[in-house]
């Protein structure tokens, strides 16, 4: 049985025999304590389930044998049938899900899955451990409600670990009356990340005025853009002021109409000229007031606000998704 990076083949099952050979038959022991409470019935319609599913396996039809798997689940919680259902979970490339199963499945150690599989489970556990990220959250504020891509991890003050899926993901901590922490995390791929989350009252937390950018340059860019836009107002005056004796001349040396060669070529002179700095007149238009606008934009941007006062070290910039609890969107932590 092989395990690879992105993808799985796995073609290693628990079969019924071996289910029944490791706990010693289908009947109820006291020294099985997965099958404690599970009648003889549903011991029988599990190993159905369990049998359907193994079928469906050896056809490739991996998604069809994992529901089979959980329906199982649903009679006897055996540990053989999480490990079957963790390699169909690997050969659809659901890492998370299937180091999950395996958990599950190594619960009771070796006994109720024979020493060959056992040492099989173990095997894969370890490489999925390596293709998953490991996390670590602690927060000490009591009745903080500590939450990892919108769902709830624990009510404070406490400390979980999770497995995840390696990359962006978001911690969120709070509580009435205090400043809401919000990480944005990147989580390598075997490594275990900390973090310890704290809170700060609302009223005790000292208060800053901030803006994003000094407050000259809104200004210096609006101030740019309406000079650029006043030396056009000039340049289009005069444009008019050519057309006008563009206009002019043709009429006194044309009343009555005539062709261009028989007009001397200084009457076109203002003409042109005209239209040379009516388009440069239109650019610096055109320019100076998209860059005023900016300006105008900038302004209302750069307005002040206040911001809780962390000293030396502020929390960083922090850009998250919001995933899970039916929200999906993006969170955003802006501090200058």
């Amino acid at each position: 049985m092989t395990l690879r990076s992105g993808g799985a083949l796995v073609v290693a099952l628990i079969s019924y025999g071996a289910v029944a050979s490791a706990q010693g038959g289908t009947g109820e022991r006291g020294d099985r304590p997965w099958a404690r409470g599970v009648t003889s019935a549903q011991q029988e319609a599990a190993m159905g389930l369990f049998s359907t599913g193994n079928a469906l396996f050896t056809e490739s039809k991996y998604a069809a044998a994992l529901a089979q798997y959980r329906e199982a689940l649903r009679s006897w919680d055996h540990p053989a049938i999480h490990y079957n259902a963790a390699v169909s979970l690997i050969n659809l490339d659901q890492p998370l899900a299937a180091y999950g199963e395996l958990e599950a499945a190594l619960a009771y150690d070796e006994a109720p899955l024979g020493e060959e599989n056992h040492r099989q489970a173990l095997l894969y556990r370890k490489l999925l451990a390596g293709q998953l990220a490991e996390l670590a959250v602690a927060c000490d504020e009591p009745e903080a409600e500590v939450m990892l891509d919108g769902e709830t991890l624990f009510k404070a003050p406490g400390k979980t670990t999770r497995r995840l899926v390696p990359g962006a993901h978001q911690l969120v901590a709070r509580k009435a009356g205090f400043l809401t922490e919000t990480r944005a995390l990147q989580v390598p791929p075997g490594k275990l990340t900390s973090e310890m989350l704290s809170l700060h009252v609302i009223g005790a937390t000292p208060m800053r005025s901030v803006r994003r950018w000094p407050a000259w340059k809104p200004w210096t860019v609006l101030g740019a853009g309406a000079l650029v836009a006043l030396i056009g107002v000039p340049l289009m005056l005069e444009a008019r002021t050519n057309f006008d004796t563009f206009d002019s001349d043709l009429a006194k040396l044309c009343p009555s109409g005539c062709t261009r060669d028989q007009l001397p070529s200084t009457v076109f002179a203002s003409r042109d000229r005209g239209r040379l700095e009516n388009q440069i007149a239109i650019g610096l238009l055109a320019t100076g007031g998209a860059a005023a606008a900016t300006g105008v934009v900038l302004l209302i941007l750069n307005q002040p606000r206040l911001e809780p006062d962390y000293g030396a070290t502020p929390p960083p910039l922090a850009l998250a998704p919001l995933l899970g609890g039916g929200t999906t969107g993006l969170a955003a932590t802006l501090r200058f």
